[in-house]
């Protein structure tokens, strides 16, 4: 009876503290779970199997990190002998430490079970809060459940929904100062203005990413908003008459063409070779996968790219961008061509 007085007086204190700091988020919430028992239980001729639940909860975020919570649930577990089932009550207190600046938390507590003269368990687990909208998330979790006296652990999942209320302050705390004292009365002091040291147009008291650029859309936490936009880079390289020779390996088209794909290495580049129309087209088809495999093996042995990415293939005369029968038309045709596409995150600025 001690121990599950001091339960709810640790869930009236938690209470107590969010009310009158008015600091930080509340919630109220209702869920389903699944509780697993331990076969192990000693002196049990009738052991306990599986059952199920339902349940409430109240929570208060004491500061960015930490949160205390009271939880309260109606199980009926069954017999594994018979159809008949226990019903009963477990309750207790837990405190929940959020990871970081994410909804995952870890939680550790004691539990009163009024289930056929139980034990008073101790649990810990994980879990996570999956935001809806402003005020209302979906929770899940999953928990541990030991008892020191028989030495038994059950496991228990929880899947609810819950009602944030209360709302961060906009202000911060500020300690009290002795003035001297005056002949003349001083008018009140007015409440220190929230701060947005970094002028994303979010409080510092909400703000998770500090220092961020002023020219940067930010999010309802102060983070920098990201989305993506498609680049490319394409390369044609002209070869003389009959030949597959690279004139200068060197070229700065070259070396950016190189410089994007080890910037995207998860793209792949296709390599085609063409050749005028002058000459036998089974000739030409030859000289045109010699155009793309020299470029190809450039690629590979000079500028170290990946041989798996790169794919060679000849067209022969078949794609040629000028028609006409003319020097500038043929010289135009004698080339290699190449594109590849990759998206990358970009800010969204203002």
């Amino acid at each position: 009876m001690q121990k599950t007085t001091l339960a709810l007086a640790l869930a009236l204190s938690f209470s107590a503290i969010a009310a009158d700091n008015d600091q930080y988020d509340q919630w109220l919430g209702g869920f389903i779970e699944h509780y697993n028992t331990d076969n192990n239980y000693p002196d049990n001729i009738n052991p306990f199997d599986n059952g199920d639940g339902l349940g409430l909860e109240y929570g208060v975020r004491i500061n960015p990190s930490w949160a205390a919570r009271f939880e309260w649930s109606d199980l009926d577990i069954d017999y594994q002998n018979n159809n008949n089932e226990e019903s009963g009550s477990r309750y207790g207190v837990d405190a929940l430490y959020f990871l970081g600046q994410t909804h995952t938390y870890l939680f550790a507590g004691i539990k009163k079970m009024d289930i056929a003269d139980r034990y008073l368990p101790v649990n810990v687990g994980i879990g996570r809060h999956w935001q809806l909208n402003e005020n209302w998330k979906v929770i899940s979790e999953f928990a541990a459940y030991h008892g020191f006296s028989d030495d038994v652990s059950d496991f228990g999942f929880k899947l609810g929904l819950a009602y944030k209320f209360g709302h961060a302050s906009t202000s911060s705390y500020q300690p009290t100062r002795t003035e001297p004292a005056e002949t003349t009365q001083q008018p009140a002091q007015a409440a220190a203005a929230p701060t947005d040291s970094d002028g994303d147009g979010i409080y510092d008291e909400q703000d998770r990413c500090a220092n961020t650029p002023r020219e940067d859309k930010v999010d309802q936490y102060g983070c920098s908003i990201f989305t993506e936009e498609q680049v490319e880079a394409s390369m044609d390289i002209l070869f003389a008459n009959n030949s597959y020779e690279i004139s200068n390996p060197d070229s700065q088209q070259l070396t950016e063409f190189a410089e994007f794909l080890r910037r995207f290495p998860n793209t792949q580049a296709e390599i085609e070779g063409h050749t005028s129309l002058v000459g036998d087209a089974a000739y030409n088809q030859t000289l045109s996968e010699q155009r793309a495999n020299a470029v190809r093996d450039l690629l590979i042995e000079r500028y170290g790219i990946d041989a798996n990415r790169l794919k060679a293939v000849g067209y022969g005369e078949t794609r040629p961008l000028d028609d006409a029968d003319t020097a500038e038309a043929h010289r135009k045709n004698r080339r290699i061509h190449t594109r590849v596409t990759a998206t990358k995150k970009v800010k969204v600025t203002k």
